[in-house]
């Protein structure tokens, strides 16, 4: 029975003096994953968005299949958005767009009416209360480069 205490004394002592014996302190360079000291503060690259007019402009195309479409205009006027008040509403609360052609026609506005899904009854008087938040899962189109490459499809 006095060989078991024995047994965790010792292993006990092994961990402590692999542990004790592991170099010494570490510098800030070698702190965590980043290459850069931990003191640095990074400045991210300016970036701008596009300064068309709502309904003016052409979208980007999808970065997969049933994505969600990005904002090709500003929304700065626009934010923020809240359930009380929703400015996207005022041009893509169109149901009668929906599933039809985009008027292409650049002397009018293009309309590009929310899908089917973003309506809480099918006779799409009343926005689903969880969608009221349209930059959740859409972002306006900027210039910003990617900060990691990409090649999903």
């Amino acid at each position: 029975m006095k060989t078991i205490p024995f047994l965790a004394t010792l292993g006990m002592m092994v961990v402590v003096t692999a542990c004790a014996s592991n170099g010494g302190a570490i510098d800030e360079l070698n702190m965590g994953l980043s290459k850069t000291s931990v003191f640095d503060t990074p400045t991210p690259d300016n970036y701008t968005y596009s300064d068309g007019k709502p309904g003016y402009n052409d979208p980007l195309p999808r970065a997969w299949e049933n994505a969600p479409p990005q904002i090709p205009h500003q929304v700065a006027e626009f934010l923020p958005v809240t359930a009380e008040d929703n400015q996207c509403l005022d041009c893509h609360d169109v149901p009668k767009y929906i599933d039809k052609p985009k008027n292409m026609d650049r002397t009018k506005k293009s309309k590009s009416p929310m899908p089917e899904e973003h309506y809480a009854s099918s006779d799409m008087d009343e926005l689903a209360g969880a969608r009221f938040n349209c930059t959740q899962c859409h972002v306006p189109q900027s210039n910003a480069a990617p900060l990691v490459e990409s090649t999903y499809r």
